[in-house]
């Protein structure tokens, strides 16, 4: 049990690392542009600036999507504990939101500590709990996040997976939350740097 709260503890601090990080960069978001820009050559300085507006609306729309998908999983959590009568609903539905900012293993840490909450109810409630968060877990990788990013970011449902992964095995939770970020610059710079270069070649 100790080991399981060092996890949720760990995990929630990581989140909550990113969070100040992503606010304090939006909030000088203008500077950081100006010494971006200033990194390019000036004969090439205009392209840098498409680029880089290009990839930070990327990013842009990677948070918006993830917050998307991690509304629907906490509001979904929080009808699914009303229905059950499990106690502290709305705060399980915040808890599975945040949670769910975490790629891939996220959402699923979040059914569990709800699940676990589900058993002061009765072990059926715990167990379809359980079941309820497979279904979502299912629905959530193959169907929602592969479309939400596909539309959001312009990454293809396995690059979003592969990416994901990589991340968090290089540096842990932190490293998944910015991996689909890090994707989708690589393939704009690919796209618009690298492929026109080869073409020339």
């Amino acid at each position: 049990m100790v080991g399981v709260g060092k996890v949720v503890l760990d995990l929630l601090a990581s989140v909550v690392v990113v969070v100040i990080v992503t606010v304090y960069l939006l909030a000088d978001l203008p500077r950081v542009r100006r010494g971006l820009y200033l990194l390019a050559p000036r004969s090439r300085r205009a392209r840098m600036v498409l680029l880089t507006d290009e990839i930070l609306d990327r990013v842009g729309g990677y948070v918006l999507g993830n917050l998307l998908t991690s509304f629907i999983a906490g509001f979904g959590t929080w009808l699914w504990a009303l229905a059950l009568g499990i106690p502290y609903a709305l705060l399980l539905g915040l808890l599975v939101a945040l949670f769910d900012l975490i790629p891939v293993v996220g959402s699923t840490i979040g059914g569990i500590i709800v699940a676990l909450v589900a058993l002061t109810v009765s072990l059926p409630a715990a167990i379809a709990t359980g079941v309820f968060y497979l279904v979502y877990r299912f629905l959530e990788d193959y169907l929602l996040t592969p479309r939400v990013m596909a539309r959001t970011v312009d990454v293809p449902g396995l690059v979003t997976v592969v990416a994901t992964i990589i991340g968090a095995a290089l540096l842990g939770i932190i490293g998944a939350l910015v991996a689909i970020p890090i994707a989708a610059a690589i393939k704009l710079l690919v796209q618009q740097v690298a492929a026109p270069h080869l073409e020339r070649s």
